[in-house]
């Protein structure tokens, strides 16, 4: 009892605020965020982290107010950045996401949503599809560990109650991350949206040639046959890109950190 009164006094009010800055992150990184995931396992994964990360804290020399007023915003702080950290990573998944979106689009799937289990949110067919891809491929190569790299980082980056919020911050995540989702599901949907576009050209010249013949009435299964063949074809190519992406994704993620720590 007096162990546990001492690290209450000494050490408790720096683990509240390792422990907050985690929860922000597993409350919106992507895998953990998703609410398939339920809360007692992600309470349970931040209290282990939190023990993990403690020590290095501790040893960094870091600190927390002892005021109440002061903790509570100090908690607010670190909650914020762990948010910050988890929405970087998601925006990952919102790029795949976006690119499913605009292929179902094009393939008049869209009417047929589903209710994303890691996003929370109903999302395309081609977009689920994608997602649980990406989500397998990100496991593969282990970006669970580069997300808890991350969260070591940041520590070193933005000390506890070290925020800042810079223009070069809300610069970067406004036009690098936030670019970089639009960049990307175009990117995975262009392939398919090409192709489907020579197809409506070249069912135009067919009904022009052939007026008595319902063209269009025909094309949507060959647009839909057309289309799906290509995303079977390109799931290599979106394997090896998502990888990619991800490593890049995961560097900016530490820049934002820098950015974040003044």
């Amino acid at each position: 009892m007096d162990a546990i009164a001492e690290f209450a006094a000494n050490g408790g009010p720096v683990f509240l605020l390792v422990l907050f800055r985690i929860t922000g992150v597993m409350l919106l990184a992507p895998v953990f965020g998703s609410q398939a995931v339920p809360a007692p396992v992600k309470i349970f994964l931040s209290l282990v982290l939190a023990l993990v990360f403690f020590p290095l804290v501790k040893g960094q020399g870091g600190a927390a107010p002892a005021a109440p007023g002061a903790l509570a915003l100090a908690v607010a702080g670190e909650l914020a950045v762990g948010l910050l950290i988890g929405f970087a990573a998601a925006l990952l998944f919102a790029g795949v996401q976006f690119g499913g979106h605009l292929i179902d689009q094009e393939l008049g799937l869209q009417q047929a949503a589903l209710l994303d289990p890691v996003l929370g949110e109903q999302i395309s067919i081609l977009g689920q599809f994608k997602v649980l891809l990406a989500t397998l491929v990100w496991l593969l190569i282990n970006g669970h560990h580069l997300l808890i790299t991350s969260i070591s980082d940041s520590f070193r980056a933005v000390p506890l109650m070290g925020l800042r919020f810079t223009d070069g911050a809300v610069l970067h995540l406004s036009d690098t991350l936030m670019r970089d989702v639009f960049r990307m599901g175009i990117g995975i949907a262009a392939p398919a949206l090409v192709t489907l576009f020579l197809i409506t050209v070249a069912m135009a010249f067919m009904a022009r040639t052939a007026p008595e013949m319902n063209i269009f009435a025909l094309s949507f299964t060959l647009r839909l046959a057309v289309g799906l063949g290509v995303i079977a074809l390109g799931v290599g190519l979106f394997v090896t890109g998502f990888e990619t992406r991800a490593l890049e994704q995961s560097a900016a993620v530490r820049v934002l950190m820098g950015l974040l720590g003044g």
